[in-house]
């Protein structure tokens, strides 16, 4: 277990992009970005890292515990060796917390990862969604569903143009007008803030695009942001405005994408939220692959502590949205 001090950067990024899992979540910069102050369990042999898992942590009431950052779908164990013993990760990083949140496993740990028995630790299977673009677009189109070439079609009847930006203020707007309201609870200020310095620190890299659709009228209506990075185009954030929804914009930008990429080795990742099946089947309908990770949470506080913790839980998730005024139709 390494501190976020004692973490040697350039060891862990050399770790993370030599590894089979890859991802660009588990890069130094991007997680300072999302969990400032994380920390890591690292097999490190001959002044190399050989095996990383980062760890976000955070405090509350003086107790330490592990999260699962916004804008980070995915984190879990990155290896350079073959025969990694992901059980030693696991067990230490249990020994190591009292609380875990929940923590999502990457979709490459998924094939090897396996939890021993224990009452206190629940493990969820969830899926993101895959589009394999190694095919030519005519292919990959033909995989469409009914749903999605009827929204391409109207989409193009709309006569939208599609451009690429660099200000992701439009986008952010969208969302707080049309889906944050829809959102229980609402979305925080400091979520918004988050992506505005992620978005940053990615158009330092190069490794974003950010899309947004006109109407005729040059209204934005619409807008997509991708990260690319390895052999990975992630779909992370997007919204659209009351007529873009319509207008079915983001059909139309995720198209563009699978046609400019179509027949190149990467993946479309659309980050799929694990509850939203709605959303889901909307990416499952461009023909993409369920694709299996791992979540986990565990509670190893006092008994009385966890009635508390339980209670807690079920007040904002079940109670609390049926006190709070119905939004008018």
């Amino acid at each position: 277990y390494l501190s976020h001090n004692q973490i040697n950067k350039q060891k862990w990024d050399a770790c993370v992009e030599a590894s089979t899992q890859r991802i660009v979540y588990a890069l130094s910069w991007y997680l300072d970005v999302v969990a400032p102050g994380w920390a890591a369990l690292v097999l490190e042999q001959g002044n190399q890292y050989k095996a990383v898992m980062p760890l976000p942590e955070a405090r509350k009431f003086g107790i330490k515990y592990v999260f699962q950052p916004v804008f980070c779908q995915q984190l879990g164990i990155f290896s350079i060796i073959e025969d990694i013993d992901y059980s030693e990760f696991t067990s230490v990083f249990l020994q190591q917390y009292s609380y875990i949140s929940n923590y999502n496993f990457n979709t490459e740990n998924s094939k090897l990862l396996l939890f021993s028995f224990n009452q206190k630790l629940k493990v969820k299977q969830y899926y993101t969604h895959h589009l394999h673009l190694n095919h030519p677009y005519e292919d990959i189109y033909k995989n469409y569903s009914r749903d999605r070439k009827i929204n391409l079609k109207r989409a193009l009847k709309k006569n939208l143009t599609v451009k690429q930006s660099n200000d992701i203020e439009p986008l952010i707007t969208m969302f707080k007008e049309d889906v944050a309201r829809r959102i229980n609870g609402g979305v925080s200020e400091y979520s918004y803030e988050l992506l505005r310095q992620l978005y940053i620190k990615l158009n330092e890299k190069q490794m974003e695009f950010l899309y947004y659709t006109y109407t005729l009228d040059g209204e934005i209506d619409s807008g997509c942001l991708f990260i690319m990075y390895a052999n990975k185009i992630i779909y992370l954030f997007s919204a659209a405005s009351v007529k873009g929804r319509k207008n079915n914009g983001r059909t139309y930008i995720i198209n563009l994408i699978t046609k400019k990429f179509a027949n190149k080795p990467y993946i479309l990742d659309f980050e799929s939220h694990p509850d939203n099946l709605a959303i889901n089947h909307v990416y499952q309908g461009f023909g993409s692959e369920d694709t299996l990770y791992y979540q986990v949470s565990y509670n190893n506080f006092p008994k009385p502590l966890q009635v508390i913790k339980e209670a807690r839980r079920l007040f904002y998730q079940q109670l609390l949205p049926a006190f709070q005024p119905k939004s008018k139709a």
